[in-house]
């Protein structure tokens, strides 16, 4: 079984403001991205201690007996302890962040972790959802489901050409408004109107929600996506991938999944949806 850890990056509102023509209202992100890295359950146990002992060589043993969340890795923490170092500061919080206080033991970390990307080769999905052009075309697709429908049918078709039909299920933090879209049937609905539709059986019909104050394993290997999600934000915000260390963008690009007609990432491990918004040059 593959196990797919998903995060995301902005949100999913598509509240206008009054104005013509429509545009999103001031304080709405102009992308919801949901991103899934997908791994072995057998390599579940070693990647999320791997990633523990990193947090233990970079921010000290005391990390253990500390709450989860003052060393939690995410994008925009690495993001901001580089700038913070650059300006001869530290990153005030999260709190383990403070131990980083030279640029030598920020590099450190951010080479750690791409090193991990590049020993458990994860199966990246990404897909940026661009709320403008949804706008624009005055489309009533919401941008969750546009986003889980794609993962879902990268997953799944995945399973079927590749892994001879094993499953696969998507594990994801505890999101309540999430919970109650697919309640109501939205993900089916947003599959449904898919041209592609793959043995959607292959895959869970929805994420197991986990808790990260109670959760140890799979808490850790989140913070993957985290970083996923966050560096292809950066892309579709420059058009163009990051060049930065911080983002890791090197790391993850080789562990993208390829589109099998082109050979390229776009359309394979890094998706934009709707087909009419503009794509990155990666």
């Amino acid at each position: 079984m593959l196990i797919f850890y998903a995060d995301e990056y902005g949100d999913h509102s598509m509240t206008t403001a009054k104005s013509e023509p429509a545009v999103l209202k001031a304080g709405t992100s102009e992308f919801f991205i949901l991103s899934a890295v997908g791994v072995r359950d057998t390599s579940r146990k070693p990647l999320a201690e791997a990633l523990f002992d990193i947090k233990r060589k970079h921010f000290g043993e005391s990390v253990a007996d500390e709450p989860w969340n003052a060393s939690e890795i995410k994008g925009r923490f690495l993001f901001r302890a580089t700038r913070s170092v650059a300006s001869g500061n530290v990153l005030a919080s999260p709190a383990s962040y403070q131990r980083l206080d030279s640029r030598a033991k920020v590099d450190g970390l951010i080479t750690d972790l791409g090193l991990v990307f590049t020993k458990y080769r994860p199966l990246i999905f990404t897909v940026a959802v661009d709320k403008r052009e949804l706008i624009s075309r005055k489309s009533t697709t919401h941008p969750l489901g546009a986003a889980y429908a794609y993962i879902h049918q990268r997953i799944a078709l995945t399973m079927e050409k590749l892994y001879a039909g094993d499953a696969a299920i998507v594990v994801a933090d505890q999101q309540t408004q999430h919970e109650a879209f697919f309640r109501s049937g939205g993900l089916h609905a947003s599959r449904e109107a898919f041209p592609l539709k793959p043995n959607f059986n292959l895959v869970l019909d929805k994420p197991l929600w986990v808790d990260t104050d109670l959760s140890s394993w799979d808490r850790e290997i989140i913070q993957l996506a985290d970083i996923v999600a966050y560096t292809t934000a950066e892309c579709m915000k420059r058009n163009s991938p990051p060049p930065e260390a911080c983002y890791l963008w090197e790391q993850i690009r080789s562990c993208l999944a390829m589109n099998w007609s082109t050979g390229r990432i776009l359309g394979g491990g890094f998706a934009v949806h709707p087909k009419s918004a503009p794509v990155p040059a990666l």
